[in-house]
């Protein structure tokens, strides 16, 4: 059975470096390689690959604001920090985590395991990810307005501006501006941060108007 991957980096180089290293590999093909900035959306579904390679900037722009990833991906850790990976595994989907220090084995064998449907964890990965979990456990609890926790649920069920304007019976700006005033209030940067947070805090507040629909991942060890 040869496995068909599909590469999809942020930059050309490291793609390039990828690809250079899993040519020869009897059982592992390359069937294609996304430019940088664009969405590998397009090459997925044409090309159906059994493993797709990201890093963090593909992962999380290359599908949309709010788009879901689906598909067999493995993030290459690119010092993306312990809450954006935690973020990554909980709200993409993610079949693998390897660390951009792993060696050409390592990484062949995590291709094959989420090939297989396994799930990939080197050990470096299993430390990052407790350490973003810890740290967001013992982050204070902020305090926001009942609207504002909404607001925050919503996101974190995954539901785009629009979608939480019209369930929220309010207009898109002004979620907008209920946005703004989170992450000023949470000190965090961007979406998936804030997902991350949505996440941690889901059992401790009620879902706005929606049915919670995320599901543990399972953190099985690839090693």
């Amino acid at each position: 059975m040869t496995i068909k991957v599909l590469i999809a980096f942020s930059n050309r180089l490291f793609s390039e470096g990828i690809r250079k290293l899993l040519e020869g590999t009897g059982d592992i093909q390359v069937a294609g390689t996304v430019e940088p900035g664009e969405s590998p959306v397009q090459a997925i579904e044409s090309l159906r690959p059994d493993c797709v390679l990201v890093d963090f900037t593909t992962l999380f722009n290359g599908f949309g604001d709010d788009g879901h990833a689906s598909g067999r991906f493995i993030l290459i850790d690119t010092r993306c920090g312990e809450e954006n990976i935690v973020s990554a595994v909980l709200t993409k989907g993610l079949k693998g985590v390897l660390s951009a220090g792993s060696t050409p084995l390592l990484l062949k064998k995590a291709i094959r395991a989420v090939a297989c449907g396994e799930i990939w964890l080197d050990k470096i990965e299993v430390k990052n990810i407790l350490t973003g979990l810890h740290a967001l456990k013992k982050a204070a609890r902020p305090s926001l307005s009942e609207r504002e926790w909404e607001v925050v649920s919503l996101v974190g069920q995954g539901f785009r501006n629009k979608e939480i304007a019209l369930r929220l019976c309010i207009s898109e700006p002004t979620v907008k501006t209920h946005l703004q005033r989170i992450f000023h209030k949470l000190d965090i940067q961007n979406r998936p941060q804030l997902i991350t947070f949505a996440l941690r805090n889901r059992n401790e507040r009620q879902a706005a108007e929606a049915p919670d629909r995320l599901r543990p991942v399972r953190t099985d060890r690839g090693v």
